[in-house]
């Protein structure tokens, strides 16, 4: 079947970055040891707004309008701040096709708002608390009652093998003149704690920060107290410009600064590869769930079923002739499928129509958590409150990577390469309490799952009702 011309160098690039991405969630995602959520969420959410650009210009009738519309794509793609550019440029100059002299320069970095607070749209503020920045504190409590401040969601999960995360929300009642009777959302966030210890069965109620020379202590009524070195506080207030720190950051930028995107163009979409549009739905779909992975998205199946998926793609669209082009787009979903196997057509099939011979598909069944040596990897936590008026799910999810086998595994002989370990979870819905201290995240121990109770070892308990499979 005839070929169209070289492919132009850009749009080799963005079939690069696309292998990239998919074999990087395979490297994460084969070691539950090693896992990092934050990074696969980075890698796949690429793909929700960029993989109709990748199949139009792949399937472009000519090589100067594929080479326009992979250009106009990329530079769109990397102007989604510093990272994500770097991230373009170190990727495509390791396959061989750099492009970083056809993107936009990097963004300057942000001008420090007054008062050390930074603004981003019109509802949230954000600073950093630190041993320097004491009076942080003080700032906050002027336009919130921090001691009615009341712990509604909570998260602390290990990325890859070193680093530890924890996130707390709470809703607290503003005190500023125009903002009475509302309430606003204090986001916490937080690296490599030196101390933790959360009992939600405690008093939930009040915020005290609290700054000295070796870092920043943090208390949560009697639910949460814990210790770092610095961290980041972020308010999400719908009343911000009537606060006073609102106010004062109204004044010094009258419009709230917008991030700089290249322009957005298109050009005619999918005129003679109907089947091309197939493929790219079955695989923004894949990644859409391969991004928000936890315990049972399907890493592995995906990322089985997709290796190698950029330059298939250009393959396919290289055909000039439209049935044969089509022929090879309905053989590349196909093969996904096959590859891939139920556990990466399930999650597809739910939303999209595939080929007759692969459905229907039983939903797999979910990973449980199974009394073997594990290690604790994420815990998290929605609690009721008297605030909450659309009556949140309430929550407790714990995440484990454990052996892959149903029961313990022989020592590995010497020399020889241990079984790469999976994610399960545990879930329990309300009512819930949990309990755990920064000693389960460093210790193996056996979980003890039994209906409405979750024990790892001393390190953790959580309770609740067993959600359903």
């Amino acid at each position: 079947m005839p070929l169209r011309a070289r492919h132009p160098r850009t749009l080799l690039a963005f079939a690069a970055l696309l292998d990239a991405s998919i074999d990087r969630i395979a490297e994460l995602a084969a070691d539950a040891r090693e896992f990092d959520r934050d990074e696969v969420y980075r890698l796949a959410d690429v793909w929700d707004n960029n993989t109709y650009a990748l199949f139009a210009a792949a399937t472009a009738r000519f090589r100067w309008t594929r080479e326009l519309r992979a250009r106009w794509a990329l530079r769109w793609l990397a102007d989604l701040g510093n990272q994500r550019r770097a991230w373009v440029v170190e990727r495509t100059a390791a396959a061989g096709v750099p492009v970083e002299h056809l993107l936009l320069p990097p963004e300057p970095e942000p001008v420090p708002a007054p008062g050390g607070w930074r603004r981003f749209g019109s509802d949230l503020l954000s600073t950093d608390l630190t041993p320097r920045t004491p009076e942080r504190v003080d700032e906050l409590a002027a336009d919130y009652d921090l001691a009615s401040a009341v712990l509604t969601s909570l998260q602390v999960q290990r990325h890859g093998s070193e680093r530890l995360s924890a996130r707390f929300c709470s809703e607290v009642p503003c005190r500023y003149a125009g903002g009475e009777g509302g309430y606003a959302k204090i986001w916490i966030e937080l690296e490599d704690p030196a101390e933790l210890e959360v009992d939600t069965t405690a008093e939930v109620t009040g915020l005290a920060l609290r700054t000295d020379p070796d870092g920043v202590a943090l208390r949560i009524g009697s639910a949460v107290a814990l210790r770092c070195r610095s961290l980041e506080l972020t308010v999400d207030d719908f009343g911000l410009r009537a606060s006073p720190c609102g106010s004062r950051l109204a004044a010094a930028h009258p419009r709230a600064p917008e991030p700089r995107r290249a322009p957005e163009r298109a050009l005619p979409v999918f005129r003679s590869a109907v089947h091309a549009h197939r493929a790219a739905q079955v695989l923004q779909r894949a990644m859409l769930t391969a991004r928000w992975a936890d315990a049972r998205a399907p890493l592995a199946a995906i990322t089985t079923a997709l290796s190698g998926a950029g330059h298939q793609i250009l393959a396919a669209g290289a055909i000039r002739r439209r049935s044969a082009r089509n022929a090879a787009f309905r053989a590349l979903v196909a093969d996904w499928c096959r590859r891939g196997g139920p556990d990466f057509v399930a999650p597809v099939a739910a939303r999209l129509d595939l080929p007759a011979e692969f459905l229907p598909v039983p939903d797999p069944a979910p990973p449980v958590v199974r009394a073997l040596p594990s290690r604790l990897r994420r815990v998290r936590c929605r609690l009721p409150h008297r605030w909450d008026q659309e009556g949140h799910h309430t929550y407790v999810g714990c995440e484990f990577a454990q052996p892959p086998a149903a029961a313990p595994a022989a020592p590995a002989a010497p020399g020889s390469a241990e079984p790469p370990w999976v994610l399960r979870a545990h879930d329990l819905s309300s009512p819930v309490s949990l309990r755990f201290g920064l000693d389960a995240f460093h210790r193996t121990a056996v979980p003890d799952p039994t209906p409405g109770r979750l024990a790892f070892g001393p390190h953790l308990t959580a309770t609740g009702v067993l959600e359903p499979e």
